[in-house]
């Protein structure tokens, strides 16, 4: 058991960097879209008399404009063209204009939103989530020992590039909803690390004599069914917000899958995986604990 734990963390843990390299690749060539709260612009709310695809509408609004614009659609069928702020209006008015005429639109609304946030709360969430990021490695240094307390950083940053880096390539809004799944990733990929974590020091003190490596697997075998368990349950009712949300969350409960999988992965491959790599050894915990100490905590 402890060799096949052995070659699945080890192979986990390769496949984990190579995510890394390639979702930076990925945000490289794939500019963030950014939605309305960090944009603004002009937004046109329509419906149409016939029924058609968002691929043959697409087609067909780009031939009736040459600015750049973004198309989605509701629930309840209404359709929403963007303009992004730099868009003349003149432009915006024939375009609206065009649509009435050749595609039999109803207009429902048509109106300038102004950024709620722009670049001064992109400079804000960036600070947010390095202040999280930094509070993390901090307290997890002070709780455990500073090679678990690094592999959960890098944990939690690859959950978070990962789930950035699909958004680009699948060119998924970028909005506040997403930053605030984001932040929620950060504390639940944290969570796992740190059950993990406890039990892998528990198991070194109680066991020295033992090989690090033998007693990280015994700690994820322990634990594994909890972080699993716990995972499912979570992903389940962030899928039913997905499915059942709608539109304004469906950029929440995208991130929130995405982040919550990578997370699951990334506390068994690279929080736990990591400090081995790092010289993790039970030097690190010497203290004088007693054996009726150390039978307790190697009881599961």
């Amino acid at each position: 058991m402890h060799n096949i734990w052995q070659s699945a963390r080890k192979m986990g843990f390769i496949f984990s960097l190579l995510a890394i390299v390639v979702s930076l690749g990925a945000l490289a060539l794939n500019p963030i879209v950014f939605g309305l709260d960090f944009t603004g612009g002009t937004v046109l709310d329509f419906t149409l008399m016939s029924l058609t695809s968002m691929s043959e509408l697409q087609t067909t609004l780009s031939t009736l404009t040459s600015d750049a614009f973004s198309l989605s659609q509701s629930q309840d069928g209404h359709w929403r063209v963007l303009f992004l702020p730099d868009v003349a209006s003149d432009s915006i008015a024939a375009f609206q204009t065009a649509i009435e005429s050749k595609l039999n639109a109803n207009i429902l609304e048509s109106k300038f939103l102004g950024a709620q946030v722009g670049e001064e709360l992109k400079n804000s969430g960036a600070l947010a989530a390095v202040f999280a990021v930094v509070s993390v490695l901090i307290y997890l240094m002070v709780r455990f020992e500073w090679r678990l307390a690094v592999a959960a950083t890098v944990a939690l940053f690859h959950d978070v590039l990962i789930t950035i880096a699909l958004f680009t390539v699948l060119g998924l809004t970028f909005d506040l909803t997403v930053l605030a799944a984001l932040l929620a990733i950060i504390g639940y990929s944290l969570n796992d690390s740190i059950i993990i974590g406890d039990r892998i020091r528990e198991l070194i003190r109680a066991k020295p004599e033992q090989p690090i490596g033998h007693s990280i697997n015994e700690a994820l075998q322990s634990t594994l069914r909890r972080t699993l368990i716990t995972s499912f349950t979570t992903l389940a009712t962030v899928f039913a917000i997905w499915l059942l949300g709608g539109d304004p969350l469906n950029g929440f409960a995208s991130a929130l899958l995405i982040g919550l999988t990578a997370g699951t992965l990334s506390s068994i491959f690279i929080s736990a995986t990591l400090p081995e790599f790092m010289g993790l050894s039970f030097a690190n915990y010497q203290n004088q604990d007693s054996d009726e100490v150390k039978k307790l905590l190697a009881e599961p």
